[in-house]
This record gives C-alpha cells, sequence and structure tokens, in this order.
C-alpha cells in the first residue's frame, strides 16, 4: 500500500517550481499495472481537494478498473469521489476496440465552443457504439456489479488462506475482480522475491492458470472474467498453492 506522503510531497514541488497553473491530474482508482496497489482511504478525497485549490480538473483512468471490475460501476466511486473528466476502454467493447471520454456539461461546452475537434478514422463507428451499449445494458441487466464483488470475496478467501500457508505471499491487494499478491523473501524486511515469483509464475502458466506478472516477478495480478464459477477458482487456488509448494 502507500500513505499521503507521495501526494503531499508531489504538490509540494509543483507549487514550488511551477511556473503557471496545473491543467490536470491524471490517475487510476487504484494502481493496477504498477503492481496492484491499494490507495489509503480519502486518497482520492484529498487529490481532489488539492485539484480543486488549484484550479485543475481531476481526470481519472478507468480503463483497467471500470465497468463493475472493483465491485462497483466506477472504482471512483468507492471513494464517493467525482472526477471532471474520466476515461474508459478496453473491456468497453467485450472485445470490440473502443473507449470514450467521459465529461462534464460545462467541459463539454467549453469544448464545443473552443472548435476543438479531435477524432481519427474510427471515431463514432456505430458497430462498437454498439457493443460498448450491450456491455453497459449487460452489467446492468445481470447485475456483474454484485458478480464482482461475489466473485473477489470468494478468491480473496483463497488468496488469505494461502498466505497463511505461505509465507512468500506478503501482501493481498485489490478488490473485486481486480486482486494481486505481492511475493517478498521476508515479510518483515518485505523484499521482493524477484526470482521466486518468476519461477511460480511459470509454473502457474504452465498447468493453466493465466495470470499477469508484474513488477519483475514479485507481484501476481488476477484479473478473472464476470463468468468465473468457484469451481474454477478452487482449481485456480489449488494450482497457484501447488506452484509456491514446488518453489519454495
Amino acid at each position: 500500500g502507500c500513505d499521503y506522503t507521495c501526494l503531499n510531497t508531489s504538490f509540494e514541488l509543483l507549487d514550488a517550481q511551477a511556473d503557471g497553473q496545473l491543467a490536470a491530474v491524471i490517475t487510476e482508482p487504484l494502481f493496477s499495472a504498477g503492481g496492484v496497489i491499494d490507495l489509503p482511504g480519502g486518497w482520492l478525497r484529498e487529490l481532489k481537494l488539492k485539484c480543486e485549490e488549484r484550479g485543475a480538473l481531476l481526470i481519472v483512468d478507468e480503463a483497467q478498473t471500470g465497468l463493475a471490475k472493483l465491485g462497483s460501476m466506477w472504482g471512483f466511486e468507492h471513494e464517493g469521489v467525482v472526477p471532471d473528466i474520466f476515461t474508459i476502454s478496453k473491456h468497453f467493447g467485450g472485445g470490440v476496440a473502443i473507449s470514450a471520454t467521459i465529461t462534464t456539461d460545462e467541459i463539454e461546452e467549453k469544448v464545443s465552443a473552443s472548435g476543438l475537434v479531435v477524432g481519427h478514422s474510427h471515431s463514432n463507428d456505430p458497430m462498437p457504439c454498439n457493443a460498448a451499449i450491450a456491455s453497459i445494458d449487460i452489467i446492468l441487466e445481470e447485475m456483474l456489479v454484485d458478480v464482482s464483488q461475489r466473485i473477489g470475496a470468494y478468491w480473496r478467501e483463497h488468496l488469505e488462506r494461502l498466505a497463511q500457508k505461505h509465507e512468500i505471499i506478503g501482501d493481498i491487494r485489490g478488490r473485486g475482480l481486480l486482486q494481486g499478491i505481492e511475493l517478498v523473501t521476508d515479510r518483515l524486511t518485505r523484499e521482493p522475491a524477484f526470482q521466486e515469483g518468476r519461477a511460480i509464475g511459470r509454473l502457474c502458466l504452465e498447468n493453466g492458470l493465466i495470470l499477469s506478472v508484474r513488477r519483475s516477478g514479485s507481484v501476481f495480478r488476477f484479473v478473472p472474467p464476470f463468468t468465473t464459477t468457484e469451481d474454477q477458482l478452487d482449481q485456480a487456488a489449488d494450482i497457484l498453492d501447488h506452484a509456491i509448494s514446488s518453489v519454495v
């Protein structure tokens, strides 16, 4: 995890060195590719406040966290924060490439009035737009926010059980369908277990467990689909358990 130190220090440096107004800050509600880093409680609210104090916009990247992935429709809802702009992509089209930028009426009106036009060959393509609409409809109709919470809670139980059994699991992070474990050589020093992690990751893949290895092998990121069954999660936990036992 992390605390407010880097947030406060970053703004202190900006205030001391910037010779113009800060335009915006871009963040994720949970740092996914960086190692499944949970933000401390209130961090996003504090960031929003610091942006407002400086007349800057808060932009939230929901490419990996939005659309029910974290157990809420949008990751920022967990903190009760409303960003000025947020972006979505990746699974938005259910396999069809599409992205979108969502903002306030005020910002949209200013952008339109300025004459700014941003486009490319596939802008406003009706086929991916319909795929995106269908994705949202399915999320709402099939109550996938609840599904994410249920699957996430079940998988978390497995990870906590494995952490009790294996000292190499130094931390469990994330929520919903985006969770991760950090592998360490020592829980006290939290020295990353790079070599062991890479070996464990290879064994998992060889035995049918697909995961994302981050931070040079010391973090495993698990992103199961909404259709994952409890039996499949049981099997995934067994594969992970066997891989760790074989290496450590």
